[in-house]
C-alpha cells in the first residue's frame, strides 16, 4: 500500500464520517454505527480521510454477517480500498471456518450489489421493507 492509503481499525466514528457526507438524512438514528464495531472491522483512508468501511461479525458458529459503507464520489480510491478490505474478509472466513457469510443490500443500491457478486455473494431472497428506511433489501448469500 502507498503512503496515501492506510487501513486502521475501524471506529464508529470513521463511519459516522463517510455516513454524514453521503446520501442518508436520519444516519445516526437509523444507523447507529457503534453496533458496527467488531472484532473483525477495519476503515480504509485516502489521505487521512476515511473513505470505506468493512468487517464481518460472527452470529453463531460458522455464519457471519458482513457489511460495507463507501464513501460517495471516492471511486477512483475506492476499489483499491475495498480489494484490501475483501483481502481482510477473505482471511477472517478461513480463520474463522464460516460455511455461511451473509449482507443485507438496498435493492436500490447498485454499487453494494456489485461488490457482494464480486465478493462471491448471490441473491438469496428479497426483504421487503427491511430497514430502518423501509426500504426492500436482497439477502445476498456465501456459502464456502
Amino acid at each position: 500500500m502507498t503512503a496515501n492509503y492506510l487501513i486502521k481499525k475501524f471506529q464508529p466514528k470513521h463511519a459516522d464520517n463517510i455516513l454524514k457526507s453521503g446520501e442518508v438524512e436520519n444516519y445516526k438514528h437509523d444507523y447507529p454505527t457503534e453496533l458496527l464495531d467488531c472484532e473483525h472491522s477495519w476503515t480504509g483512508f485516502y489521505l487521512g480521510t476515511p473513505i470505506v468501511c468493512g468487517g464481518i461479525y460472527q452470529m453463531w458458529d460458522g455464519v457471519a454477517e458482513v457489511w460495507i459503507i463507501t464513501k460517495q464520489k471516492q471511486n477512483k480510491h475506492k476499489f483499491f480500498m475495498l480489494k484490501n478490505i475483501k483481502d481482510k474478509l477473505e482471511t477472517t472466513i478461513i480463520e474463522k471456518k464460516y460455511h455461511r457469510v451473509q449482507a443485507a443490500v438496498r435493492t436500490d443500491f447498485n454499487i453494494g450489489l456489485r461488490f457482494a457478486k464480486w465478493f462471491g455473494m448471490h441473491e438469496e431472497s428479497i426483504m421487503k421493507k427491511f430497514g430502518p428506511d423501509k426500504k426492500d433489501y436482497y439477502r445476498l448469500v456465501r456459502i464456502i
